[in-house]
Parts: C-alpha cells; structure tokens; sequence
C-alpha cells in the first residue's frame, strides 16, 4: 500500500493542488454550475418531458396511496402502544392529509404554549379530530376518538415528504403543465411547507413563459432588440391567444391568482408580487369584471411600499384613481352596481388618503368633498348594510387633512362616533 502511495504521489499532490486552487472559485459560483447541470441534464432527457414528470407523479402518489389502508409495522405498534389511545394502539392509522394539514396548523397555533396544556381534552379528541377513516378501526358500537394530533403526524410526515420529493422532482420536468405543482400543493400544507407551493406556481408561471418564449423564438415571431419586459408582453399575448396546445391560459392565470392567494402581502418581496399583478392585469383586460379589483390590490400594495419610498404613494394614487372608474364595468349585464358604487367609494377615499401621505392635503380634501354626495352608497342603503370599515377611515381622513391645512373648527365638527 506505501509503495503505491509513493509511486503515485506526484498524482495525488497534483489533484491536490489543482482541487486546493478550484475550490474557492467552485464554492463562489456553485449556483451557476448547478443551474447548467441541470439544465444539461434536462437536455439529455428532453424538456419539457411530461412522460418522466408522471412517472415521478405516479411513484408519489403510490407512496401515498400505500399509507391509506393503515397497518401494522412493527416499530409504529411499539412507539404507538406508549403514547397513543386505546383503541388505536397497535395499529398505524390510515393517512388522511386533512387531518395532518389541521394538524400542523394545531401546533403551530400553540408554538409558545408549555407542553402540559398540548394535551388534547376528551371532547377535542372525540369531535375535533375524529374521521370517518377511523370508524372502521373500532369494536362494532365503541366510540372512537381521534388520534393524537402529535404522533399521527409524526406516523406519516416522511411517506408524505418522500412523495412531496418525487412531486418536486416532477415540476422540472411538467414545463406548462399544472398537475405537478397541484399535487405539491396537496401534500405541503399537510407537512407544514406552505412556501413549497408558492414554489411550485411560481415555477410554473416562469416555466410556462420560458417555454413559450422558447417556442416563438424558434417560429422567429420575437423581434430582435427586444428589451426584456418588451418579451414578456409578446410571451403573454401568444399565451392569453392559446397560440400552443401545450400552454393552457387558464392555467397559467391559476397559478398566477394561486401566488396572490397564498401570500396575500405577507411573507413575499412586494415587488416581486408587483410583477404578478402586472401579468394578471394584463390577462383580465381593462373590459373584464376582475380589472377594478385587481387594480384595486395594486394600489394596495404600492400604499404599502409608500413608507419605504414616497414616490410609491403616487403610483397607488394612479392605480386608485383607475380602480374607481366604474364606467368599465358598466356594460356588463349581470353586475351588482351597490357593490360597484362601494368599490368606488374606497377607491376613491383611498386615492386621498395616498395624496393626504404626500402631505398635498388640498387635493386630497377636493376628493373627500367630491365623496360627500355619494356618502348613501356606504350608510345603511348600501350593498349588505352600513360599511363601518369604510365610513370610519373616511371620518377620520377628513378630520386628519382638516387639521393639516389649519381648519381646526371644521375638523372639531366631525363627530367621533360616525
């Protein structure tokens, strides 16, 4: 053995050094070396290539679908006869992704809570958690309790994550198709990884965008010099047109109002979402019923960026301003108009609020005394009763701008308790 050692030395200390040298350049730039293994990887089996993406789907949903009759390993019989309920010790019951999902939500509800007070009552057990999977798991004329919320999900957390693997492992290779990214949506909320699905739509919209700009590119129909927001519209027009049978806009729009719906404007890069709203408005069109609600939700969200950057308030002002110009949903014959009038009325009050943040308190009073007359469209005749959660901002708007340009009395006159 030391001969050899010494006879290749020279060799050894060679790969050394050369490995000594790389290393760091390797350790700075493993992102980028990672992404071109995959995406050589991809190559050589082809990409988009649904036939693998539902072979990796398939093997998931086995591993989930051998969890759904319950068992009798051995292991899950010893660690299930110290710590579970009577009537289900020995047994590994039958996976139900439901009640893991209510699960995790359970323990996450009491994260800061001493053990001791973790311990399920006998009413919670015998309403709360119980399921018909469970029926058949006790004597004829027993009453069954459900499970203990803790060691239930422990009994099926690592099958649920390997088919969520399998269920990841499929997205790269689903392109514009949308079952992968519902089949991880169907197992992260029951494993506790939410941020898993966001994943999964997002790379769903990238994934789709690519394929498609991929597609025009070999068709020759994107012009050259294109800017890259300037792709992005020819992307969505061939995608809104159905252009490709293998890209479904309804899709894509699903995943896209999936983002919007799993964040709301919490946990994600505003911007980022800025980018969503943009695509979807951009699918709904200025003559569509969702136009004014989405438009809505984006000066909503530049409000929000307003207190890190001023000039955000203007953009909300500009998208409110728009969000409140009902006339284009008026031809639209089923459309409930005391709803539309209190859309208005926000939106309206919303745009003076973000000149009110820009301190031009004149313009923003101008817009609150042009709401006076339209005041009956949120009191008691309005759409589902008097809207508190509009009247009250708007009281104290004005009551705010009143003061700020120096009319004290008038403000003074604003009662408290409207």
């Amino acid at each position: 053995m030391n001969q050899i050692f010494r006879e290749n030395l020279k060799y050894i200390l060679a790969v050394l050094i050369v490995w000594a040298i790389t290393f760091p350049w390797i350790l700075r730039n493993k992102d980028t070396l990672l992404a071109k293994f995959t995406l050589a990887y991809n190559s050589f089996f082809g990409y988009p290539n649904p036939r693998i993406a539902h072979q990796l789907i398939a093997k998931g949903d086995a591993v989930l679908e051998g969890r759904k009759d319950g068992g009798t390993d051995v292991l899950q019989t010893i660690s299930q006869f110290f710590s579970s309920e009577e009537n289900t010790k020995g047994t590994i019951l039958p996976l139900d992704l439901a009640l893991m999902e209510k699960a995790c939500l359970y323990f996450r509800s009491k994260e800061h809570v001493e053990d001791h007070f973790l311990e399920l009552t006998w009413r919670e057990k015998a309403k709360e958690w119980g399921s018909p999977l469970f029926l058949r798991m006790a004597p004829q004329g027993e009453l069954t309790l459900g499970p203990n919320p803790k060691d239930y999900w422990n009994s099926h957390i690592e099958a649920v994550l390997t088919a969520l693997d399998y269920y990841k492992r499929a997205l790269r290779f689903s392109g514009p198709e949308l079952i992968a990214p519902k089949k991880i949506e169907s197992v992260a909320w029951a494993s506790c990884r939410p941020s898993e699905i966001l994943l999964g739509y997002k790379t769903h919209m990238l994934e789709t965008e690519s394929f498609v700009l991929k597609k025009l590119t070999e068709l020759e129909k994107v012009p050259s010099g294109l800017s890259a927001v300037q792709k992005r519209s020819v992307v969505l027009s061939s995608i809104k047109r159905s252009d490709f049978s293998e890209v479904s806009a309804n899709d894509y729009l699903e995943s896209l109002l999936r983002q919007i719906l799993l964040t709301g404007m919490k946990n994600f890069s505003p911007r980022e979402m800025d980018d969503i709203y943009e695509r979807i408005l951009y699918f709904v069109g200025s003559d569509e019923r969702e136009y004014l609600k989405f438009k809505f939700r984006r000066g909503e969200l530049f409000f929000q960026l307003g207190s890190e950057e001023e000039i955000y308030y203007k953009r909300a002002a500009t998208e409110f301003k728009e969000a409140a110009n009902i006339q284009l949903a008026a031809e639209i014959e089923d459309i409930n108009v005391p709803a539309l009038l209190v859309h208005e009325f926000e939106s309206k009050m919303k745009e003076a609020e973000s000149y009110h943040k820009l301190k031009e308190n004149a313009k923003s009073l101008a817009i609150l005394d042009a709401l006076k007359p339209k005041l009956r469209n949120v009191d008691e005749r309005s759409v589902g009763g008097k809207k508190d959660d509009i009247l009250k901002p708007y009281h104290n708007l004005t009551r705010s701008v009143l003061r700020k340009l120096g009319r004290y009395e008038e403000a003074d006159e604003i009662p408290f308790n409207e």
